[in-house]
């Protein structure tokens, strides 16, 4: 199973003072300790967890590259890259602003990885966010795995 994260479930996985890291750390273990599912990463969500703030933290910056070395080795970890879907997500953006019916604040990180998990080339099984408004309507029309931290 190909299994796409979100940036909330790596921040709260390698930040052991997230409310939420006993839970990453647990989901992390179901999905990629004890079983051969697939880690994808779209480049987007890496930059976003590897921001400043976590930069900094050397310990977690350590965590963060033992995992994906791990999986890596395995080959159970792919990156997507988001190159051909910036110029879209980036339109929406603004389209977003004139649309009827409100305005829907969504990062564009958030769109980037929305497109992705709409591409029927990237064919994803799941995904593992915190942030399930975010991502539910298009899991749901592409019948991906929504996995949050209710497992």
């Amino acid at each position: 199973m190909k299994v796409c994260v979100d940036a909330c479930f790596l921040l709260a996985l390698y930040d052991p003072r997230d409310g939420l890291h006993g839970v990453a750390k647990a989901l992390f273990e179901k999905l990629f300790d004890s079983t051969a599912h697939e880690l994808v990463v779209p480049w987007p969500i890496l930059y976003e967890t590897v921001s400043t703030r976590m930069a900094r933290r050397s310990a977690s910056m350590g965590l963060l590259e033992r995992d994906l070395k791990r999986l890596r080795q395995r080959n159970r970890l792919s990156m997507l890259f988001d190159r051909k879907m910036r110029e879209q997500a980036l339109s929406e953006c603004f389209e977003e602003l004139t649309k009827d019916g409100g305005y829907r604040a969504l990062s564009l990180v958030d769109r980037v990885v929305r497109l992705m998990l709409l591409s029927r080339s990237h064919r994803l099984h799941a995904l593992v966010t915190f942030n399930r408004g975010d991502f539910e309507d298009v899991c749901r029309q592409r019948k991906i795995q929504l996995i949050d931290q209710q497992g």
